[in-house]
């Protein structure tokens, strides 16, 4: 199981890989951080923990990549293209 404050990549229902920030593990469901094409934006999507069974984590020259370094994009992107308040607190240190 992945645990909170980590990144993943994320495969979606439409066949496309996103990087995205676990902000939250609850019982059923998983609170992801990730920017979509879709909805512009940075926004919290909750998915069912089956779906991040075969989720890798995201690695930056072989080591798990940086948090704050993560969180700053995330930011820059919502900055941006909007974000919703749910993600912008989230995303707070």
């Amino acid at each position: 199981m992945n645990e909170a404050n980590s990144l993943i990549s994320f495969h979606t229902d439409d066949g496309s890989v996103r990087c995205a920030f676990i902000a939250k593990v609850g019982q059923k469901f998983t609170s992801l951080i990730w920017a979509d094409d879709r909805t512009p934006g940075v926004r919290i999507n909750k998915v069912p923990h089956e779906h991040l069974r075969n989720s890798p984590p995201v690695l930056y020259k072989g080591k798990p990549y940086p948090l704050a370094r993560a969180k700053k994009a995330f930011r820059k992107m919502g900055r941006t293209f909007g974000i919703t308040k749910t993600a912008k607190i989230a995303l707070r240190d």
